[in-house]
């Protein structure tokens, strides 16, 4: 329903610090708003589910779908739990929750195993486990001290909050077109070991672009949000701009790693009959590094709420890609998906981009992208030379030749590099003079 992004939108640090009864509203309606409207989906599966004719879902599956669907409540609430880490800057709390969270999970698959035999629900179960108690957990630890309560639900707020996020709802839709809707194309066009191949391309490049967009969504958002509220637009304006430089600085350097060892990742990670899957990767992980870069870009829409703006571009966004692919992959085959992806996601940016840059404009500089990519370029033309034999070591080395390349040149020729080992060090000297 879009409660999520309400939720960080309608967080007001300032004011809550000072009026505990204007936080507590908030908390109670977001938490509460998010348990009601999952329950009612939940409950409205389970309908649709029991009254769909044995035909289309016969009972082993109707089974495990009602087992699954408690997912929709304990995963809503964790969606809105992880926005309150956010807003609450607790990112190593996040941290420390999300791979406790993939050991349990792991754990309780070699425990379910034996139990449940090799089956999908083996797997669902496990998952329930162990999501189950995260939720409760987390619930303890950042509603303590009557944060919620039934009184403080504000049908008013909530309303508010469904028409912020509701168009969202459209936004995410369009956004899973965006990103999913090529597999489709790929398996009617090209076939089912197309689709194999591309399929495994696209989650290694996912993975590697979550090495960006998992930190950047947990603090990005939060620290623009309330610098508009205290400081104003032209601080927030220069601080979105600085940190779209340094992402855009470490996106060339991540680019020019995975172009020279997608290779022997794939050879590593999947074996080597997914040998040519690699020569998708390095276009898919640019398209999504520039679509990650909308966090940034499109701030202006988030702070001035025009959520139908933002849904409304990603469709598009999302119709040309289906075109695209439609028209491409007859002609050109399983490469056309991954540029189509490429170019669809520069299209989204750069209108997403044009429509907040009359809200909040932000300063771009083409000088330093260019030279962010000639030193990828260099970088990626030396390490991709190394061939030592093995995937493992040539993995080993091109990555940390090319991070090397990329992090020399960068220091030479930019001086705010140059400055952050003073920083770093000036830093640690003041913690370290500083009186207790």
């Amino acid at each position: 329903m879009g409660l999520q992004q309400s939720a960080l939108r309608f967080y007001d640090g300032q004011l809550f610090s000072s009026n505990p009864p204007a936080r507590r509203r908030y908390y109670s309606t977001m938490f509460g708003g998010m348990a009601l409207s999952a329950t009612c989906v939940m409950v409205l599966f389970w309908v649709v589910v029991g009254f769909t004719p044995k035909s289309l879902i016969d009972r082993p599956l109707a089974s495990l779908l009602f087992l699954v669907s408690t997912l929709i409540l304990a995963r809503a609430l964790t969606s809105v739990l992880w926005v309150f880490l956010r807003v609450q800057e607790k990112t190593k709390l996040y941290s420390v929750f999300t791979v406790a969270t993939k050991i349990a999970t792991v754990a309780a698959i070699f425990a379910f195993i034996p139990w449940l035999g090799r089956s999908v629900r083996s797997f669902y179960s496990r998952t329930i486990v162990v999501e189950g108690p995260v939720v409760d957990i987390l619930s303890v630890m950042l509603l303590r001290g009557g944060l919620v309560d039934l009184h403080g639900f504000d049908l008013s707020l909530f309303r508010t909050g469904l028409a912020f996020g509701l168009p969202l709802i459209f936004y995410e839709l369009a956004g899973i077109t965006l990103d999913a809707g090529d597999r489709v194309l790929v398996r009617h066009y090209l076939g089912a070991n197309a689709l194999g191949f591309y399929s495994l391309a696209y989650g290694m490049s996912d993975y590697v672009n979550n090495l960006l967009i998992v930190p950047i969504n947990l603090a990005l958002a939060p620290m623009y949000l309330r610098l508009w509220m205290t400081e104003g637009q032209d601080k927030t304006s220069e601080f979105l701009s600085r940190a779209l430089d340094l992402f855009l600085m470490a996106s060339a350097g991540i680019l020019a790693v995975v172009a020279s060892t997608s290779h022997d990742a794939v050879i590593l990670f999947a074996s080597s009959k997914y040998r040519g899957a690699d020569a998708l990767i390095p276009t898919l992980v640019a398209g999504l590094l520039i679509y990650t870069s909308h966090g940034f870009l499109s701030a202006g829409l988030m702070i001035h709420k025009d959520t139908r703006t933002m849904a409304k571009l990603l469709a598009y966004s999302a119709l040309f890609n289906i075109g695209l692919n439609c028209l491409l992959l007859p002609r050109i085959g399983l490469q056309a998906a991954a540029l189509a992806t490429l170019l669809s996601y520069l299209l989204c940016v750069l209108l997403l981009a044009r429509a907040s840059h009359r809200l909040l404009p932000l300063r771009f500089d083409v000088r330093m992208l260019a030279k962010y990519g000639v030193f990828a370029g260099v970088a990626w033309f030396v390490s991709s030379r190394v061939e030592l034999g093995m995937a493992i070591a040539n993995l080993a080395v091109r990555c940390t030749l090319a991070l090397a390349i990329y992090g020399g040149l960068l220091y030479l020729m930019d001086s705010r590099v140059r400055a952050i080992p003073g920083y770093l060090f000036g830093r640690q000297g003041a913690a370290v003079e500083s009186p207790r």
